[in-house]
């Protein structure tokens, strides 16, 4: 009966929950306290701890060789962490520090139970089906709240009758950065997976409700900077990730016809459904240039909250400050940082922001954990899309099967994008899509090299 309870397969099934209520995030669960809300994420992600714990009490092992490709991750993470809990003997402000020691505990195992739980080719389709269906509910319901101005209670629009689209989120950059993390999964599998009509189908319309999604939330990082990005990225490696018998002239006219069809319709849905402030924000993209450029770069000279002379809004420049305090902070603190979730303690009062995020994730590492943390966590970074770089080309890895190859590619793609699209959210310590898209990216790592090996 015991060995029923914790078996293997009962837990990879609350890891396919975990998964779902993850990037559902804060929109199911019980407010318990002003400032907790008990969500089924949070539920499920203890509840397999607990199941993993007695697990290894009872037969002393975790079953955990197939990890040792992402050794040195596992190992940064670990030293992450013990970094975090030491850096509270220097923060100001312990209550946000706790927090941030908690979510990043929370974050990192939700990273590393994709390689550990995924850990060959049909557990990680498997896995992917459950991401693939959370995120196709993610975006149709955007598209019935752009219609309708309804909003989920976790909105920060809930009850207004505002045009932005958070979908399942509280903000709608979250939302956007969501989608360019997924996108690159569904625009490569229709030309390297060998699927059913009907899911070519099916994908093609998320895609195309999903771009206009993106262009609903009015995210410029992510609109007209991340999404470029990848797909530029994307062109330059069709050569390389596939076989030449598929790039024929007449498969590459197939190509170019499904975007710029995608291209057409997202523009016509727009055209119809987009709100005014949702094409006025977007169209003030240029404009974010000349608020980078224009007011003062002392943040000893700042008085009010500036608008920008480009973009007419105070979002850039507010960014840009919040980017010169961090920096400031970083210096003050000996480049050891301000210690775990204390940049926003940090901010607190500061003339000319109205805002404590930090809003950039890669700032947020820097200044919460210092420079060696942050110089460490690049690098892995930067191995990591090597590595799956390797994976999905052809010449490289011949003997990577098509779905790991696609996993690579498309991990690939998300990974380069999230360089814009982390300057989206106010903060991504507890954004899960990132940190899943990561774990998606170390377990294929793992089964690639595994596969490789076999060969």
């Amino acid at each position: 009966m015991i060995e029923k309870i914790f078996s293997q397969k009962r837990l990879e099934l609350i890891f396919y929950f975990m998964i779902a209520f993850a990037l559902l995030g804060p929109t199911l669960g019980i407010d318990l306290h002003p400032e907790f809300k008990l969500t089924f994420f949070r539920i499920a992600f203890f509840v397999l701890l607990a199941f993993l714990i007695i697990r290894f009490l009872k037969y002393k092992d975790l079953e955990a060789s197939h990890l040792y490709p992402i050794r040195w991750y596992i190992a940064f993470f670990a030293f992450w962490f013990i970094y975090a809990v030491i850096s509270l003997a220097w923060v100001i402000q312990i209550k946000f520090g706790i927090r941030y020691v908690f979510f990043l505990f929370m974050m990192i195992l939700l990273c590393l139970a994709f390689p550990y739980f995924a850990r060959d080719e049909k557990r990680i389709w498997r896995s992917l089906g459950v991401a693939f269906a959370v995120f196709s509910i993610m975006v149709y319901f955007g598209l019935f709240e752009s219609v309708t101005y309804f909003h989920l209670p976790s909105s920060r629009y809930w009850g207004s009758k505002s045009a932005s689209v958070t979908s399942f989120f509280q903000n709608q950059n979250d939302f956007a950065t969501t989608i360019t993390l997924a996108l690159p999964f569904l625009a490569t599998a229709l030309h390297t997976l060998n699927l059913r009509r009907k899911m070519k189908v099916f994908l093609y319309f998320t895609i195309i409700f999903a771009l206009y999604c993106l262009l609903a939330t009015g995210s410029r990082s992510n609109t007209f900077f991340a999404l470029p990005l990848i797909f530029v990225v994307w062109v330059i490696a069709l050569p390389f990730t596939v076989p030449k018998e598929k790039l024929t002239k007449n498969n590459i006219f197939k190509g170019v016809a499904v975007v710029l069809s995608i291209a057409l319709i997202v523009g016509l849905l727009s055209q119809f459904l987009l709100a005014e402030n949702g094409r006025a924000k977007l169209a003030s993209t240029i404009g974010i240039f000349q608020d980078l450029k224009s007011g003062t770069m002392n943040i000893h000279e700042l008085d009010e909250v500036e608008k920008g002379e480009g973009t007419g809004g105070q979002s850039i420049t507010v960014r840009k400050y919040l980017l010169l305090y961090g920096l400031d902070f970083l210096q003050k603190s000996h480049y050891l940082g301000v210690g775990a979730g204390n940049v926003e303690a940090h901010m607190k009062g500061k003339k000319g922001v109205n805002k404590v995020n930090i809003h950039n994730w890669w700032a947020e590492v820097l200044v919460n954990f210092g420079v060696i943390v942050f110089v460490l966590y690049m690098a892995l970074y930067l191995w990591l899309l090597y590595q799956l770089w390797l994976l999905a080309q052809i010449k490289k890895s011949p003997s990577i099967s098509p779905v790991i190859r696609w996993g690579a590619i498309a991990s690939l793609l998300s990974l380069i994008g999230f360089f814009f699209g982390a300057i989206a959210p106010s903060s991504c310590i507890h954004f899960t899509p990132m940190w899943s898209t990561i774990g998606i990216a170390l377990a294929i790592v793992a089964i690639g090299n595994k596969q490789k090996q076999k060969a």
